[in-house]
């Protein structure tokens, strides 16, 4: 009972962030959350409850009416995501389920007779107009899935690319260089589609790329209306290579029957609108402006020949015939850009750079282990000195630059952000400025895919929120446009992210609230502004009055710490009312390896990380007591603390019986503050994590596992399930 609750939290906490992220015509997103709502199903047929099952079927029905574009509201997926959590939190607390679900069952239009007609109907569903048949060319042989494999991932990443430099243009249109790159990247798309005879997406590439060709030819100047039709052709593709990706997986082949011709009239209609600016001779575009005459400009050339050395235009500003204003007009008309060399790269298959890091990893060990061996410290030999500490060189030079290949610059991610904040900005009528600082911040790649979806939360967060409408900021005294800071440093061995706005800041009363009357906390609990704050992350948890189409719904935010403690991280959270909130993301340098605090109890030792350590201390005989119903207590920076001896947790035996004779590490998460009893610290020291294996891998309270130089295995402790077993004993 307790395994199948524990898959039915999973896949109702998988299909939650799926719902979240979920964009319009993504039919590979729907795949993976029609694959999660059968995983469901089946874990609900089992469990018996009728409610449960009732609205997963819906759900499931109502989302393949999406995929079959028989629907096309997303909105009544949300709710029935959000009443599935609703339920489950009820069957969790082993209430009853009050809420009546019939209008949900409406909305989602499910009638449990009529589903064998509609399967029928999807049977019969005629293809669309212009769309192959998906199995039209099955059958693949090894040759065709790598090409195809390419020109998904190629054209993925150019389509990212192109989505960060149309912002930049829409700062500075005249910018043509970057006009220059995102011509460069259609035109890269095009050639490969009409070499693989997907012609929707050639066809689709060409014309933005005839848009871009005016733009840099400048018979078109590039404005608000360019840069979202461009977007409008990215989306397109996207969804268009996603359909190319889903194919191949079934073992076809096909572009899909997406309808393109909406977005082809408008480009057509954009590409009417031109100026007729040639590149010409600087001297012509003078002679056409009026600025000087053919006689003139005869004389001023005769004059740059005798001083070949200098330009045009300072001829022309010495003979005092121009002006520096004229000479700098006539420059930008006549402005070509020329293509930029792009610097070599070698693409390697991602497997083999993780092999690579793990295996760095294991010769660390080695190393190390063969450093600490009883016949090589008893060596007198100067020879094997030299040579092992040439191997040390060596092996941390290797170290450092097979961790270096793992990261990344957070650049990419940020200016994803642009994006997100312009379109929700424009959904909710506000106006949001996003600036951002430290994007050269390098990160580990494993990191950045998993950073995206909690960042544009806090984002969607801050805009609905914490933003307000530009008319009550000026009431305040503030300007009508918010502002949005994304922030990325190094901090004391960590990576830090802040998401910070100038808005109404969290209200800790409304928050406090609704806490109570969802019976998420007693009326009578003393919490700390960190506590109350938290409390926004809990499932389900909104203080908003009305659902938007950017947030209200509850859904999100507890996704932003589970997808933090997954990265082995942790979410902070300051406000102050009507001057912002800020939302801090603090995690390690990489996933591959852990710095903590080797501490020792007994026999056994535990590696605890650093980001949950707050100090150590030696516990004095007169700040240590016990509490009725809270059992031992520790006083550290004058509050009382929870103490926490970990031989009772996990069944070891320890050489300290009393407080006094061990030390205590102090740690905190989510506001929460423990002492953990151990009987030494050993020091501060860097390890490479080790999977303890599927059979040990959900074992509360241990995060993984490290090899020390002796050959023996530390634990890392999960400070948050160290708390939770804590809690429960």
């Amino acid at each position: 009972m307790k395994a199948r609750m524990e898959n039915i939290n999973s896949c109702l906490q998988a299909l939650s962030l799926e719902v979240v992220v979920l964009e319009e015509g993504d039919i590979q997103a729907l795949g993976q959350m029609l694959n999660t709502i059968c995983s469901l199903i089946a874990e609900c047929e089992q469990l018996g409850e009728s409610t449960l099952s009732v609205v997963t079927a819906a759900v499931k029905d109502y989302l393949e009416r999406l995929i079959l574009s028989e629907a096309e509201d997303p909105a009544p997926l949300e709710e029935g995501v959000t009443c599935l959590l609703a339920i489950f939190q009820a069957l969790s607390r082993q209430e009853e389920f009050q809420q009546d679900v019939s209008p949900l069952l409406e909305k989602l239009g499910y009638k449990a007779a009529g589903n064998e007609a509609r399967k029928n109907r999807k049977k019969k569903r005629p293809a669309k107009k212009g769309s192959e048949p998906a199995s039209a060319k099955a059958g693949l042989n090894a040759e065709d899935k790598q090409v195809l494999q390419d020109f998904i991932a190629e054209s993925l990443d150019n389509l990212a690319v192109v989505e960060v430099r149309l912002i930049e243009l829409e700062e500075d249109p005249d910018d043509l260089e970057v006009v220059n790159d995102i011509f460069r990247t259609f035109h890269t798309i095009k050639g490969l589609a009409r070499f693989l005879n997907f012609d929707k997406i050639q066809e689709i590439s060409h014309c933005a790329e005839s848009l871009l060709d005016k733009a840099r030819e400048r018979e078109i100047r590039v404005d608000a209306a360019i840069v979202d039709i461009i977007l409008e052709s990215v989306d397109a593709l996207k969804n268009m290579i996603m359909e190319v990706q889903a194919n191949l997986e079934n073992e076809s082949f096909g572009e899909g029957g997406m309808d393109i011709a909406p977005t082809i009239a408008k480009i057509e209609e954009l590409l009417g609108r031109s100026e007729e600016v040639r590149n010409k001779p600087l001297g012509e575009i003078m002679v056409e402006k009026g600025v000087l005459n053919q006689d003139t400009m005869g004389k001023i050339l005769e004059a740059q020949k005798r001083t070949p050395g200098k330009k045009l235009g300072e001829v022309l500003i010495e003979e005092g015939v121009a002006g520096s204003k004229d000479v700098i007009s006539a420059l930008r008309d006549q402005r070509r850009f020329g293509r930029r060399d792009s610097g070599s790269q070698v693409k390697v298959e991602t497997k083999k750079l993780d092999t690579l890091v793990d295996m760095t990893g294991e010769l660390v060990i080695a190393h190390s282990m063969l450093r600490r061996n009883e016949r090589v410290l008893s060596s007198t030999d100067q020879g094997l000195n030299k040579i092992l500490n040439q191997i040390s060189q060596i092996t941390s030079t290797l170290q450092k630059t097979s961790m270096s290949m793992r990261m990344v610059p957070i650049k990419n991610t940020f200016q994803k952000m642009f994006r997100v904040v312009r379109d929700l900005a424009r959904s909710s009528g506000k106006e949001v400025t996003l600036r951002l600082q430290g994007e050269e911040t390098e990160i580990d790649r494993n990191m950045v895919d998993e950073l995206y979806e909690p960042m544009v939360h806090m984002i969607r967060n801050a805009i609905d929120h914490g933003i307000e409408m530009p008319d009550e900021r000026e009431k305040k005294g503030k300007a009508p446009a918010g502002r949005i800071d994304l922030c990325a440093y190094h901090r004391g061995g960590n990576i830090v992210i802040e998401i910070k706005d100038d808005g109404k800041g969290l209200d800790k009363a409304a928050i406090y609230q609704r806490a109570v009357k969802r019976n998420l906390i007693d009326d009578r609990e003393d919490l700390s502004d960190a506590e109350i704050y938290n409390l926004i992350f809990r499932a389900g948890f909104s203080t908003a009055e009305k659902v938007t189409d950017v947030s209200g719904r509850g859904v999100g935010m507890d996704v932003v710490t589970k997808a933090v403690e997954k990265l082995k991280g942790r979410v902070e959270i300051l406000s102050k009312p009507d001057q912002g909130a800020a939302f801090i993301i603090r995690l390690p340098l990489t996933l591959a390896i852990i710095e903590g605090m080797l501490c020792r109890v007994g026999q056994e030792r535990y590696i605890i990380p650093t980001l949950s350590i707050i100090e150590s201390f030696l516990p004095e005989k007169k700040r240590y007591f016990t509490i009725k119903g809270k059992g031992e207590m520790v006083l550290f920076r004058e509050e009382a603390i929870p103490l926490i001896r970990l031989d009772r947790i996990f069944g070891v035996r320890a050489d300290s019986t009393e407080p006094g004779d061990g030390l205590v590490v102090a740690v905190e998460h989510d506001g929460v503050k423990r002492g953990l009893l151990f009987d030494e610290i050993l020091g501060k020291e860097e390890v490479v994590i080790k999977s303890l294996g599927e059979s040990l891998k959900e074992t509360r309270g241990i995060a993984g596992g490290a090899i020390m130089g002796d050959g023996r295995v530390g634990l890392i402790l999960d400070i948050p399930g160290v708390i939770e077993i804590a809690r429960d004993r």
